[in-house]
C-alpha cells in the first residue's frame, strides 16, 4: 500500500472580498499543541524524562511557538492533557495540579503562555474520574469551571470516560453552562459523539452538539503510526455527507492531533496529514517534543498558503470524490470570491495504492463555475502552474509511497 497527495488550489482571478463571520468562539478551527498524543500521561519524570509531562515542558511548548514563526502561522493553544493534577482533590474540594510537576501552579503556566500573545488549554473529563483516574469533574461542574476561569483557561478538552450513556446528553451542556456563567470565554471541545458511538453503541444529535461544543472528537485517538491517519481518512471520507452538516465556523467536526515531529510519518505521509486536515478545515493541534520538528516539518507547518486552506472563514469540510480504489479527489470551496459569487477552489488528491495513480478532470466538474481565468498553484511549492478556464482538462500523476517510515 502507498499514500501520497497531489495538492493545488485555482483561484478566479477577481478583487478579493471577504465577509468576516462573528458567532463566537473558533470562528476558524484551532491551531495549537496538545501533550496526550504524544507525552500521554508522563508522570514517570525520573525514570522517563523525555516524556515528563511538567511546567518545564509546557514552557518550553510557550517558547518555542513564540520564537520560532509558529504563532505566526496561527498555531496559538498550549494544552495540557489528562494527568496534571494530583490523586485527590484538596480540603476544600478544588482540583489541585500536580504539586512535583506543576510547582508554581495553573496561573502561572497561563501568565507566562499569554504574556507571550499565546493561550492556554486544559483537560478534564464529565465522570468522577479522567480516562487516567484522575479526580474528574462529576458532581463538582461548578467548582471546576470557576477554578479553570481563575486560572486563565482558555480551551478546555472534556472526555467522557466511564458514565452511562444517557449521561452523556446532558453532562456536557449542564458542564458548559457552568463554564459560560463564569464569564471567561473559553473554547469548548467535547468527546460527546465519540463515547456515543463508539463506547456505548448508538449515535449522537449532531446538530445539539454542534449547538453546545466548539468542536468534538468523532472517531479513535490518534496513534503515532501512519495506518492510524489512513483509519482516521476513511472514516470521515465515509462519513462525510453525515458530518459536514454541522461543521462550519463555531462548530468543527474534530479528527485528532497531528503526528508530525514524532518521527511517524514519511515526508510524503506528513504532507497527506496536513494537507487532508486543512481541507477539512480541522483543528491543527501538535502533539511532539517540539525539538524534535525536523526542517521539513517546521516548513510544511508554517506554509502560510496551506494554512490559509485550513483557515478559511467559510469553514467548508471539503467534499471526498473515488476517482478509483485507492484515489480520492477532495474538493473544497473557500474565499477568496469573486463578487462574493464565484469562488476559489481546493483540490487535494490522495493516493492509498501501491501504483501511480492518474487523474484527468476539469474543475467545471466540482463546481467551479466561473467564465473568467482561474489560476492554479501548487500549495507546496508556493509556483504558479498555469492559467486555466473552468473546462480546462487537468492531468496530474499521482506516485505512490512507501506505507511504513523506514
Amino acid at each position: 500500500m502507498a499514500y501520497v497527495a497531489v495538492f493545488m488550489y485555482i483561484a478566479a482571478m477577481c478583487l478579493h472580498f471577504v465577509e468576516l463571520l462573528n458567532n463566537g468562539l473558533a470562528l476558524t478551527p484551532p491551531m495549537g499543541w496538545m501533550s496526550w498524543g504524544y507525552y500521554m500521561c508522563g508522570v514517570e519524570c525520573e525514570t522517563v524524562p523525555e516524556k515528563c509531562l511538567n511546567e518545564q515542558l509546557i514552557l518550553s511548548v510557550a517558547d518555542k511557538f513564540y520564537r520560532e514563526g509558529y504563532q505566526e502561522a496561527g498555531f496559538e493553544y498550549i494544552i495540557i492533557d489528562d494527568c496534571w493534577s494530583e490523586r485527590y482533590r484538596g480540603k476544600d474540594g478544588r482540583l489541585k495540579p500536580d504539586r512535583k510537576r506543576f510547582p508554581r501552579g495553573m496561573k502561572f503556566l497561563a501568565d507566562y503562555i499569554h504574556a507571550r500573545g499565546l493561550k492556554f488549554g486544559m483537560y478534564t473529563n464529565v465522570g468522577k474520574d479522567t480516562c487516567m483516574r484522575y479526580p474528574g469533574s462529576r458532581g463538582h461542574f461548578s467548582t471546576d469551571a470557576k477554578a479553570f476561569a481563575e486560572w486563565g483557561v482558555d480551551y478546555l478538552k472534556v472526555d467522557g470516560c466511564f458514565v452511562e450513556n444517557t449521561y452523556l446528553d446532558t453532562a456536557y451542556i449542564k458542564l458548559g453552562h457552568h463554564l459560560n456563567k463564569t464569564g471567561r470565554p473559553m473554547v469548548f471541545s467535547c468527546s460527546w459523539p465519540y463515547y456515543k458511538k463508539f463506547i456505548h453503541h448508538t449515535n449522537a444529535d449532531l446538530e445539539q452538539v454542534a449547538h453546545y461544543c466548539n468542536l468534538w472528537r468523532n472517531y479513535h485517538d490518534v496513534v503515532t503510526h501512519w495506518p492510524a491517519i489512513v483509519g482516521i481518512m476513511s472514516y470521515f471520507r465515509d462519513q462525510n455527507n453525515v458530518i459536514r452538516q454541522f461543521h462550519k465556523p463555531g462548530q468543527w467536526n474534530d479528527p485528532d492531533m497531528l503526528i508530525l515531529g514524532t518521527n511517524s510519518l514519511t515526508e510524503s505521509q506528513s504532507r497527506v496529514q496536513v494537507a487532508v486536515y486543512a481541507m477539512w478545515s480541522a483543528p491543527l493541534l501538535l502533539s511532539c517534543n517540539m525539538n524534535r520538528i525536523k526542517p521539513f516539518e517546521k516548513q510544511l507547518l508554517q506554509n502560510m498558503d496551506l494554512i490559509a486552506i485550513g483557515q478559511d472563514a467559510l469553514g467548508i469540510m471539503a467534499t471526498p470524490y473515488m476517482l478509483d480504489d485507492a484515489l480520492t479527489l477532495w474538493v473544497k470551496r473557500r474565499l477568496p470570491a469573486k463578487g462574493n459569487k464565484y469562488h476559489t477552489f481546493s483540490f487535494a488528491l490522495v493516493n492509498v495504492g501501491d501504483y501511480d495513480a492518474f487523474a484527468s478532470f476539469s474543475p467545471s466538474e466540482y463546481g467551479a463555475d466561473s467564465t473568467d481565468i482561474y489560476t492554479v498553484m501548487d500549495v507546496f511549492s508556493g509556483v504558479y502552474l498555469k492559467n486555466i478556464t473552468r473546462k480546462t482538462v487537468l492531468d496530474v500523476v499521482i506516485p505512490p509511497e512507501a506505507l511504513e517510515k523506514e
